[in-house]
């Protein structure tokens, strides 16, 4: 640091470069056995993806996200159950006009369920370091949030419209959402779950595949996988 002149973009530049910075974190049975708490950074920790993250990423791959930099805040949406003083008139849309969560208006009364779940700091003080808990509400969130189910309907109406064969459109949603081809797996286990989905509706045999309420549900699914919030 003092050798490249007090340099932090060179210093970032070195950290980023080097091969601990850009390990997997693959476990490495040898290197488990030698040093299992990771004290020695063998392989790289997994991370948990920041709420403002993860709701960043739902609006990428349902395809409503706004990419524009700078503007106005989004007012937050307020739901029937946040009340208190201070409560604003009217509330923001649900998905805060696909902005991203940098440009959500924060109100410190009325902060959002999904954000505070995943541990963004209540603004009151501030804070040098987050949490990063590990909760079930962080589940019920994804699974019963209106922005969240919203978004899969979103993300499952454009799959069925670009990709014609099942194997495809699930090769696509894998891509979108782990950055990595399905295996043979988890394609027979996507199909299966489709068909399973296509009876509970009472959906005939030969429509089940052209329903975008299956492929909401199957995309629903893969927005509640581990693998989606963790940074590996």
């Amino acid at each position: 640091f003092v050798r490249e002149d007090w340099s932090m973009k060179r210093l970032i530049k070195q950290i980023t470069l080097s091969s601990t910075y850009q390990m997997a974190s693959t476990p490495d049975e040898q290197g488990d056995a030698r040093d299992p708490e990771n004290l020695l950074l063998h392989r790289a920790r997994i991370r948990r993806l920041e709420g403002e993250v993860i709701r960043d990423s739902i609006l990428a791959i349902s395809g409503r996200l706004d990419p524009i930099t700078f503007g106005p805040s989004v007012p937050v949406q307020v739901t029937s159950f946040m009340q208190g003083r201070g409560r604003p008139k009217d509330s923001g849309p649900i998905d805060g006009d696909g902005r991203r969560s940098l440009y959500v208006e924060v109100r410190r009364n009325f902060l959002s369920p999904m954000m505070l779940a995943f541990d963004t700091p209540i603004p009151f003080n501030a804070v040098g370091q987050r949490n990063a808990s590990n909760v079930p509400a962080q589940a019920l969130i994804l699974m019963n949030d209106p922005f969240v189910v919203e978004q899969a309907k979103l993300w499952a109406k454009s799959v069925v419209e670009q990709e014609s064969t099942s194997e495809a459109r699930i090769h696509a949603m894998y891509l979108a959402a782990f950055s990595r081809p399905p295996s043979e797996e988890e394609i027979a286990e996507g199909e299966a779950f489709l068909q399973e989905q296509g009876k509970a509706l009472g959906l005939a045999a030969e429509r089940i595949l052209d329903d975008e309420r299956v492929w909401s549900d199957l995309c629903h699914v893969l927005l509640n996988v581990k693998e989606f919030v963790y940074l590996r």
